[in-house]
């Protein structure tokens, strides 16, 4: 008997420190062990699951600077001379805005991307002509309107 006394000792303390573990975690964080049961979901008898190849996601450069600098190139501005904020970027199509420090007003621009880089294609208050944003096919919700060549706002 006396060499199970250990044993039965041992296992009495294991339980309390388990116990007084588990008090401990429910006073001071207000949570005790809780077990979730969730029923596990099943398929209709119609459904299919089609299996394919995964897509790889392209990773996203950041080209901040590159368009800035596109930016920066189009106005003759320089970083000390005025501030370029990008309110969007799709990859292929940006927009933002440019203000000179001296200067009280802003002006916005927008920017395409092609095979040798971005490209600043419009800077100022007004539209950008329908002959400069035609080449890059900017989508309507970034560019919605357009002059042509009578000065003439047309909706895209």
């Amino acid at each position: 008997m006396k060499q199970n006394g250990w044993k039965i000792g041992f296992f009495t303390l294991l339980a309390l420190l388990i116990i007084g573990a588990n008090v401990f975690v429910w006073l001071f964080w207000g949570k005790g062990i809780t077990l979730e049961i969730n029923p596990t979901p099943t398929l209709s008898p119609t459904a299919t699951i089609k299996v394919g190849p995964t897509a790889t996601p392209t990773p996203i450069i950041d080209e901040t600077e590159a368009i800035k600098e596109a930016v920066f190139n189009k106005t003759g501005l320089t970083e000390s001379e005025a501030l370029v904020t990008i309110s969007e970027n799709t990859g292929q199509f940006a927009k933002g805005g440019i203000k000179e420090y001296e200067a009280v007003g802003g002006a916005y621009w927008i920017a395409a991307k092609t095979n040798e880089g971005w490209v600043c294609v419009y800077d100022g208050q007004s539209q950008p002509t329908c002959e400069q944003i035609a080449p890059y096919n900017f989508p309507t919700d970034m560019v919605p309107e357009c002059l042509d060549e009578n000065g003439k706002v047309v909706e895209r």
